[in-house]
């Protein structure tokens, strides 16, 4: 009885000690359940992109390179091992394109480049010559209207009143009449009037008439076109910079340059003196040696020309072939005299190239496009079609992994559907060969590199 009564206890004892141990388990479960209760609660929620999951912050809103509304970011879950294959295709849509196409590599040869650029046709101002007047006095008579009025050697001018000229006429008249014998004073007496500027059949009728001319005529001795000598014989400044500016494309690097007619007319249209009337009047004085008029030779002409600094590289003595708007035929010429040129920030090459005009069929002023050929030396070329001009850069889809990215180059001179890399590939670099098939709607291009 008594050790039935002692295992009793044993076992009452051992229930117990279960009942404890389940009660402290419980305890210690609900504990800690209600830890992580509350750290679940003090989490941060944060709020990403479906299509741009590097895109992430931390309260509601919208993408800011899609426009799409964020939504919460799942805690839950094991985190997934981003490996190299699948880096590239979770990539933003704007940086890759998985494309099957024909692809292409730069190569390097020697082309023949062809670079079409505007010019305007301008005086020779190596052949402007000056009118002086070798007696002074008042301008009787004038017969000239307006600046670049065409002129022939020996045409009358203006007249003008010399009291000077009026006094050597009478001297030569005493002379011939009084002491006609005395044929050095008859002599010196002519001189003077030579010396004046009267020619000697002028002289001759005077002795003829036997009396003085009060007005005597100033003649032209050049033919051309006759202006003012203040007057600059050149097209101004502002002329020559709208044309190194007219048509992006014939100044830049570009070959095939359209060049802006409207513009370009309003230029060759807008000069101060050309069709001006002249400032001096009858009744003005004249004063002896004073040069009132230059005469233009109307049969020396230049072309200016404006090649890019960037471009072709014009050398003197480099043929030019020139089309005159205007004229049908094409005029044969070369590069004379080349000049650095800087306009509206951008530097060009002025190439004068000068014309002999003595059929008169060329006028100051008419625009001209000049072609000029080279072979250009061993380069990095890529097709044309391969290259995507952004305005501000050029870019091409190189290859990367199967994926095509955006990649910034800098290109050079075009030539018959190929176009130069200066910067950005090398010889072992596969592009694709059309890059406008991968350009979206919306051209919304993010290039790799800076």
């Amino acid at each position: 009885m008594k050790s039935y009564w002692k295992s009793k206890m044993v076992t009452i004892r051992k229930t117990n000690l279960a009942t404890v141990m389940m009660i402290l388990a419980i305890l210690f479960y609900a504990c800690t359940s209600g830890k992580n209760g509350e750290r679940s609660v003090h989490e941060a929620v944060e709020y990403t992109c479906a299509m741009h999951p590097q895109v992430v912050q931390d309260k509601p809103g919208t993408c800011p390179i899609c426009g799409m509304e964020l939504v919460k970011k799942s805690n839950g879950g094991n985190e997934m091992v981003i490996t190299e294959d699948i880096k590239d295709l979770i990539k933003p849509t704007n940086t890759s394109v998985v494309a099957k196409i024909q692809t292409t590599r730069a190569t390097r040869k020697t082309l023949t480049v062809s670079t079409v650029t505007p010019g305007i046709i301008n005086y020779d101002t190596r052949k402007t010559y000056s009118v002086p007047v070798r007696f002074g006095g008042r301008i009787e008579k004038l017969f000239l209207k307006y600046n670049y009025q065409p002129i022939k050697i020996g045409q009358v001018i203006m007249e003008v009143y010399s009291p000077e000229l009026l006094t050597a006429q009478r001297e030569l008249l005493y002379v011939a009449h009084e002491q006609a014998e005395d044929k050095q004073i008859f002599e010196s007496a002519k001189q003077k009037l030579i010396l004046l500027g009267l020619t000697t059949e002028q002289i001759e009728k005077i002795i003829t008439v036997g009396k003085e001319t009060f007005a005597f005529p100033v003649l032209s001795p050049y033919s051309g076109y006759i202006i003012e000598s203040t007057i600059s014989a050149e097209l101004p400044q502002s002329i020559q910079s709208q044309v190194a500016s007219m048509g992006s494309g014939g100044m830049s690097k570009r070959t095939n340059g359209g060049m802006q007619t409207s513009a370009a007319m309003t230029a060759s249209s807008s000069a101060p003196s050309l069709g001006q009337q002249i400032s001096i009047r009858e009744g003005m004085y004249v004063t002896t040696g004073q040069s009132v008029f230059k005469v233009i030779d109307d049969t020396r002409l230049w072309a200016e020309l404006y090649f890019s600094s960037e471009g072709i590289q014009i050398r003197k003595g480099d043929q030019i072939e020139l089309q005159v708007k205007g004229l049908n035929e094409t005029i044969s010429s070369r590069a004379d005299f080349i000049q650095p040129f800087f306009s509206e920030g951008k530097q060009f090459l002025q190439v004068r190239s000068y014309l002999n005009d003595s059929k008169n069929t060329l006028r100051v002023g008419q625009l001209v496009t000049a072609h000029v050929s080279q072979s250009r030396t061993q380069a990095l070329w890529i097709p044309k079609k391969a290259v995507l001009d952004l305005g501000v850069q050029q870019i091409v889809f190189l290859k990367n992994k199967g994926t095509f990215a955006p990649y910034k180059v800098k290109t050079g001179v075009e030539s018959d559907g190929w176009i130069e890399i200066i910067e950005g590939l090398d010889e072992t670099s596969e592009i694709a060969i059309n890059a406008q098939y991968l350009v979206d709607s919306e051209s919304f291009i993010k290039v790799m590199n800076p």
